[in-house]
């Protein structure tokens, strides 16, 4: 039953005011003080949406020099005219320039770089080979860098080698290309079906038919030419052939002794396999021989013929002096002998 005593006196305002507030719904309260707050809370939520986003994106580009990622890639990392560096086992660091460098995919390990140019350290002497082409390939996972299009490696400013397409692993210090190469310098010229670097053993391979152009000398190899830059020598094996001004040599293989990388000399040249040397006036052949330029003389060793005016003479031993064209045949063997076709009359002569 209702007190209606107790409602007249509420109106009437004999109640107090405690009284009326501890009398008061809390869910009303409730009410009231959400009312209050929100506008607050609101208006605490559109600042943020608006002050974060710039004060994140100042932020990162300041620090990194990084771009705002294109749409539908917000997931990918994206920089331009960036400066990166690859360490190797040996504690030197390779440092490459980009002008565009982005993710092939989302969380991806490798990353496209547009103009790639840097320098890759060679030995303790401070001499770096700088590369350069249009576009290429980081692979984070494996350390190696793909250069394709207009590649270029210009080593210690001497020797400038020209491709389509090569990569260099940091990790193994070792470099490869399928795609035809071309170098120059002022040792000379060569062009080869392909190549590799190891940077370890400081060997260059030109792989496939390769050709030579150095002081006038002419060498072409169908298998394979090495050069050696500690040594100073370039190796040459697979019908191998020498075009000189003074003749021209043929072998299985040839190695040629430099005097210095600077210089870069000829001092001597050996061959072995199917020798054979043809002048404008003679041939001879052997199973191994010696070019020694200072003389300019050639000595042949084992199985050798000369053949002159139709005429041929057999031995151990041969040398020939290119400048006079002067052959001397003798024999390595204590009882050995020389023996020859003259005209058609042979002769034999026993070693004195």
């Amino acid at each position: 039953m209702v007190d209606v005593k107790k409602i007249d006196a509420y109106f009437d305002g004999a109640m107090s005011y405690q009284a009326q507030k501890r009398r008061a719904d809390p869910r009303a309260r409730a009410l009231r003080f959400a009312k209050l707050v929100m506008p607050s809370i609101a208006a605490v939520l559109v600042a943020l949406i608006l002050v974060l986003p710039n004060f994140k994106k100042n932020s990162v580009i300041s620090e990194y020099d990084m771009t705002l990622p294109k749409k539908g890639e917000l997931k990918k990392l994206h920089a331009e005219e960036t400066t990166f560096s690859i360490s190797e086992d040996n504690g030197k660091v390779s440092v490459l320039t980009a002008d565009r460098m982005d993710e092939t995919k989302a969380g991806s390990k490798l990353i496209k770089i547009i103009h790639p140019k840097g320098k890759i350290p060679v030995n303790t002497e401070e001499v770096f080979v700088h590369i350069s082409s249009d576009v290429g390939f980081f692979n984070q996972a494996d350390n190696i860098v793909i250069l394709e299009e207009n590649v270029k490696a210009v080593y210690d400013e001497k020797v400038t080698i020209e491709t389509k397409a090569g990569e260099y692993d940091f990790t193994k210090g070792y470099g490869h290309g399928n795609k035809p190469v071309y170098a120059y310098g002022d040792w000379g010229k060569l062009w080869a079906d392909g190549f590799a670097y190891d940077k370890n053993k400081s060997i260059l391979y030109l792989n496939g038919k390769a050709k030579v152009v150095h002081e006038g000398s002419v060498l072409t190899s169908q298998k394979q030419a090495r050069y050696y830059q500690t040594l100073n020598k370039i190796e040459a094996e697979g019908n191998v052939v020498l075009v000189r001004e003074d003749g021209t040599l043929y072998a299985d293989k040839v190695v040629i002794f430099l005097s210095d990388s600077k210089k870069m000399d000829i001092q001597k040249i050996e061959a072995t396999g199917n020798v054979k040397i043809e002048t404008q006036d003679a041939v001879a052949q052997g199973d191994s021989g010696l070019y020694l330029p200072k003389k300019n003389e050639v000595e042949l060793l084992g199985n050798v013929s000369i053949e002159k005016d139709g005429n041929v003479v057999y031995g151990d031993k041969a040398i020939t002096n290119l400048d006079t064209t002067v052959s001397h045949m003798v024999s390595t063997q204590q009882k050995g002998r020389v023996s020859g076709v003259i005209k058609g009359t042979s002769i034999k002569r026993k070693r004195s």
